[in-house]
């Protein structure tokens, strides 16, 4: 007859374990806007709900205060206590953010000790019910009279910290949590009705939703069903993002569980559209089950469902992306070109480079020498008579540019930094400096000003031999930069990247 042993559960251990299972400290935080919504909903049903549900955070070095409006009584306390990660909110018939009843036991991530004021209504005392971490009991009791609550609503008060929630770039900082909160609870702060604001010190700030300004995909497409169950939907809100640091959330009755389908390893989501930096926005799938403290999703059929419908819908995707990456690299180098050109402009119009002719008729912008006068005294660049053709390098134009400017690889095995074909300079995007220069924009344009002025030294040559010569110096220059001699202690002027060109000053 086998043995039967009974399992033996420590809860004081269990439940701090339980209170540290968030990602980091404004996670666990977030666990009181999440229960301020509940209530909300669950008020809402009964008509009896607030025009809004305002949370406060107050921070200071000695604890972290939540305040909102709706309070619970000692019933609903012991509910809560007694039935830890089986949450009454499972059977409820409003829509709730939380579900494992674990929530109460998050302050572990933050302190050692959390004390709740709790009043209900506005006839009803305020109760006191204090946690401690690694305790098995709660202590509840009537509040003395100097922490009576003035009106109807619930205070967290979260104390022995862990560390400082004021420090500028803690975990806690005002506008880390911000930002993070703006994040998690975007949809409900997008209704109106949920106000989130942080206090720590003098400042106090407001969460408000993110501002979206990037071009939408999937045009009307707001919804795709799964194929086994129609009648389950992923609700969809996405953009092109092409700085390529998006991230596609998933969320779960508004609230994000999943931050980055690209974290998402093993599924290969990671390697489509969908993970890949040039998308912004998230998913909603509250068909979903999250896991606890809402980590991820439990790996089911819905989630098997639904990682199904992404794939189908990734080339679709894809397509999008590639359609507005190309529109965003036109108008990109349109901008490029056109800021070093007047760069190249300016700095060619210096009194050093004044003999230089223009290429396709590059303007200068500077007043014209005395040698531009006629020998009339008419006014310059309107000559009674003309019997030779207009320098073009010495003849001011209110046109400006008149010379383009492209990237494109060169053929292989071809060296050349650039050459200028027909009124256009090209840049050889294979060549190595090239790769270097085109990390950071800045370093861009200023390296494709610097082929723009060795193209026009280039053009006033009659020998045809000062291409090949200027193309030896660009590579001494580059090697140079490259190469650093000065090992240990760095120069003044030497930049952080050794491949970054300095702009002149405009």
């Amino acid at each position: 007859m086998a043995q039967r042993i009974p399992i033996q559960l420590h809860v004081g251990h269990a439940l701090q374990w339980l209170g540290t299972l968030y990602r980091n400290p404004a996670d666990a935080l977030k666990e009181h806007v999440s229960n301020a919504i509940d209530e909300h909903l669950k008020a809402r049903l009964a008509g009896t709900a607030l025009a809004r549900c305002r949370v406060v955070f107050t921070l200071d070095r000695r604890s972290v205060t939540v305040d909102y409006p709706y309070a619970m009584t000692r019933r609903e306390f012991e509910t809560a206590l007694l039935r830890v990660a089986d949450s009454v909110k499972r059977t409820g018939a409003a829509p709730a953010v939380g579900r494992l009843g674990i929530g109460i036991f998050s302050f572990q991530q933050i302190g050692r000790k959390c004390t709740f004021y709790s009043r209900k209504t506005a006839a009803s005392e305020t109760l006191e019910v204090v946690l401690k971490e690694g305790r098995d009991e709660a202590q509840v009791e009537t509040a003395r009279a100097k922490d009576r609550l003035d009106a109807p609503g619930l205070r967290v008060v979260i104390s022995d910290l862990k560390f400082d929630p004021t420090r500028p770039r803690g975990p806690l900082a005002p506008d880390i949590l911000r930002r993070f909160l703006a994040e998690k609870f975007d949809a409900y702060l997008r209704e109106g009705w949920l106000e989130i604001v942080i206090v720590c010190g003098v400042g106090e700030f407001l969460v408000q939703p993110q501002r979206v300004a990037l071009p939408r995909l999937f045009g009307k497409l707001r919804t795709l069903p799964l194929a086994a169950d129609p009648s389950k939907v992923i609700r969809l809100d996405l953009y092109f993002d092409p700085s390529g640091k998006g991230r596609v959330a998933v969320r779960h009755q508004g609230v994000v569980v999943v931050e980055h389908l690209g974290g998402l390893a093993a599924y290969g989501i990671e390697e489509t559209a969908w993970g890949q930096g040039h998308v912004r926005g998230h998913l909603d799938a509250d068909f979903l089950t999250p896991l606890p403290a809402r980590t991820s999703f439990d790996e089911n059929a819905d989630w098997v469902a639904f990682l199904d419908v992404l794939d189908r819908y990734a080339p679709t995707l894809g397509a999008q992306v590639d359609t507005h990456l190309t529109a965003h690299r036109e108008k990109q180098l349109s901008d490029l070109e056109r800021r070093a050109l007047r760069i190249a402009r300016d700095i060619l119009d210096l009194e050093e480079f004044r003999d230089l002719a223009l290429p396709g008729g590059l303007a200068k912008r500077g007043r014209p020498t005395p040698a531009d006068k006629p020998p009339d005294g008419s006014a310059p660049g309107r000559p009674k008579t003309r019997t030779t053709p207009k320098d073009p390098g010495r003849t001011p134009s209110p046109r400006g540019r008149r010379i383009g400017y492209r990237e494109v690889p060169f053929e292989d095995g071809s060296r050349a930094h650039s050459r200028f074909v027909a009124g256009v300079v090209e840049a050889n995007t294979l060549h190595p400096d090239y790769q270097r220069a085109a990390r950071a924009t800045e370093s861009r344009v200023a390296y494709a000003a610097l082929l723009i002025g060795k193209e026009t030294i280039a053009f006033n040559d009659r020998t045809g031999l000062a291409g090949d010569f200027l193309e030896k110096l660009l590579d001494f220059h580059f090697r140079l930069l490259a190469e650093r001699p000065w090992r240990g202690r760095k120069p003044k002027e030497a930049t952080d990247e050794a491949e970054q060109i300095a702009l002149p000053e405009e």
